[in-house]
């Protein structure tokens, strides 16, 4: 049965955010203009990433890259595959003090939403909320709350990750300990300011909700490791990217880069189309790496994702009867029953 009683946190001038966004009045003119300006700069972005990617300087990988080895596409493939099942299991592990899913559902509805990251209008955060609002009958003030705290707790891991990188410029033991240690103060002071929302509703409301799940050491410990797990997968990316083209990339060039490519996939405004692509080849410029290479490397890894994600999405659509839930109109699941 649906709790009637209002959450803290999840409040906006206009009332519940379940309200607002369950009552939409449409996108606005200006907000739907901005976004198609926006697909339009990501469009001539990707253009001209394919500029740089296919310079004359990049003969010699591009032959490479048709030539590769079966061995070497099917690893990329399988770091591409891992990557999507390894940020599925996240989802679950931090919605678990609001709500338990099955992880095949979850894992599936990720590889849905990872597809469709390159359009504009967020539709892969959009559509995420939505499947799991029909088919799984979770609330958008839940839904709310546990993105704001997947957000929450990867910026506590990519920020000291990210700056121990800039600072360090190499995999040396003092980036393991200034990267390791910031991670850990910035957990545990997510931990403290969940706890402390109680005593300060101020904290409960700037939260969306959040404040509901990083009071739990569980999902944030779990988290935090799954985070460090698919930051090396996609820095695993990179490097087999790199051996495919025929071009060496030290470890510490690939963890700059895929930390760009996971913060570019989540705050690109207009999907990730263009932006993403290139601004890893402007991370690889600050970081003293060739221009053209970092271009064709972040190519070959986006085509994988986009081309693995899709097969994955149409057979997860399939899988969960989205036909049922989108075309059908069938009802979705009871109510929402938080465990203990």
């Amino acid at each position: 049965m649906e709790d009637a009683k209002r959450e803290p946190g999840l409040q906006s001038p206009a009332g519940s955010l379940l309200e607002t966004v369950e009552t939409p009045r449409g996108l606005a003119r200006r907000r739907i203009a901005l976004q198609l300006i926006g697909l339009a700069i990501g469009i001539a972005l990707l253009i001209w990433v394919f500029v740089l990617a296919f310079n004359e300087r990049n003969q010699k990988s591009l032959e490479a890259l048709r030539a590769a080895p079966a061995w070497e596409v099917l690893l990329l493939g399988g770091l591409v595959v891992t990557g999507i099942a390894v940020n599925g299991v996240m989802f679950q592990v931090v919605l678990r003090p609001l709500r338990r899913l099955p992880l095949l559902d979850v894992i599936i509805v990720n590889a849905i939403a990872t597809f469709l990251t390159v359009l504009p209008f967020k539709l892969g955060l959009l559509t995420r909320a939505l499947i799991h609002h029909r088919r799984d009958g979770l609330r958008f003030k839940t839904i709310i709350a546990w993105l704001a705290a997947f957000a929450a707790l990867g910026l506590a891991v990519m920020i000291p990750l990210t700056a121990a990188t800039l600072w360090r410029g190499r995999l040396d033991w003092l980036w393991w300990t200034s990267a390791l240690a910031g991670i850990l103060v910035c957990n545990i002071a997510g931990v403290a300011l969940g706890r402390a929302s109680d005593r300060l509703p101020i904290l409960a409301r700037l939260s969306l909700g959040a404040d509901q799940v990083v009071r739990h050491p569980a999902p944030v410990i779990g988290h935090g490791v799954l985070r460090l797990i698919d930051i090396g997968l996609i820095s695993a990316r990179f490097i087999t990217a790199a051996m495919i083209i025929d071009v060496t990339l030290p470890p510490e060039q690939a963890v700059l880069l895929a930390s760009s490519y996971f913060l570019l996939s989540v705050a690109s405004p207009a999907g990730t189309l263009g932006f993403r692509e290139m601004g890893v080849a402007a991370t690889g410029l600050f970081g003293g790496i060739d221009g053209p290479t970092v271009a064709l490397i972040t190519l070959v890894i986006s085509a994988a994702e986009l081309v693995i994600a899709g097969v994955l999405a149409l057979a997860g659509a399939a899988w969960l009867r989205l036909d049922l839930i989108f075309v059908r109109g069938a009802p979705t699941s009871a109510g929402e029953h938080p465990h203990p």
